[in-house]
């Protein structure tokens, strides 16, 4: 099992409000809160094909459905990304929880998804990213999202990082 660090020893970083670190320690407060928070996301997004729900805590947001990996159900969670070239790239954070996202394990079991970014919806390619590739890509993912370089403080498990990329047609 992976370390979990409680959240009141996290130090709140300078160029948050105390009023902002404390709404985001709510929200990472548990992984039963996000993942609830998700499904309503989820729901807000689909309603208005993504009008509403595209931005996520001041980020850019996609809806990403992945083949369950007890169920074998179409499971949508949404989700920060950032691109990179082609590519939408996830990091699987949680808030810094123990434990890797229900998303990241079925991409690892499964690496198969389908997104949609705002009202456009695509089959994706999927793969993780590891090693150096990784170690390179690091900095520059928090230095677009600083909260990854805080949540990544309250553990010790790597947080997994996939590349998906829109299928072209053959």
């Amino acid at each position: 099992m992976n370390y979990e660090k409680p959240l009141n020893e996290l130090v709140k970083p300078d160029w948050l409000s105390e009023a902002d670190w404390k709404l985001t320690l709510e929200k990472v407060e548990s992984a039963d809160r996000m993942r609830q928070d998700s499904k309503a996301h989820v729901e807000l997004y689909r309603s208005t094909g993504g009008k509403e729900g595209y931005e996520l805590g001041g980020c850019p947001c996609l809806l990403l459905t992945t083949i369950g990996r007890k169920s074998g159900n179409l499971v949508t969670t949404a989700l920060n990304f950032l691109k990179h070239g082609e590519s939408y790239v996830l990091v699987g954070s949680l808030g810094g929880t123990a434990e890797d996202p229900h998303w990241a394990k079925n991409l690892k079991q499964t690496p198969k998804a389908s997104v949609q970014v705002k009202d456009q919806k695509w089959e994706a390619d999927v793969r993780e990213v590891t090693g150096e590739e990784r170690a390179q890509l690091w900095p520059s993912l928090v230095k677009a999202m600083p909260l990854w370089g805080v949540f990544v403080e309250r553990t010790d498990r790597p947080f997994p990082i996939f590349f998906l990329t829109p299928k072209r047609d053959a």
